[in-house]
């Protein structure tokens, strides 16, 4: 983990276009609630950011259904 600086979370409605994003600038994390999602669901997506500011390719997509 020494080369890792943190991660990128990807998520949003249409599961082929992931329009938001959070940053996790503690590569030690291993968890990250995201908070403020309304009704339906959302798809999410991680990347792996190195100190060269690369990244890896998306992980395979989780979904997560909210309702009031």
């Amino acid at each position: 983990m020494a080369d890792l600086s943190g991660y990128v979370i990807s998520f949003g409605q249409d599961p082929d276009s992931l329009d938001q994003t959070v940053r996790v600038d503690n590569a030690a994390t291993m968890e990250h609630t995201v908070t403020g999602l309304g009704d339906g669901t959302w798809y999410f997506s991680v990347q792996a950011e190195d100190n060269n500011g690369l990244v890896s390719p998306p992980s395979d997509l989780v979904s997560k259904t909210i309702q009031s």
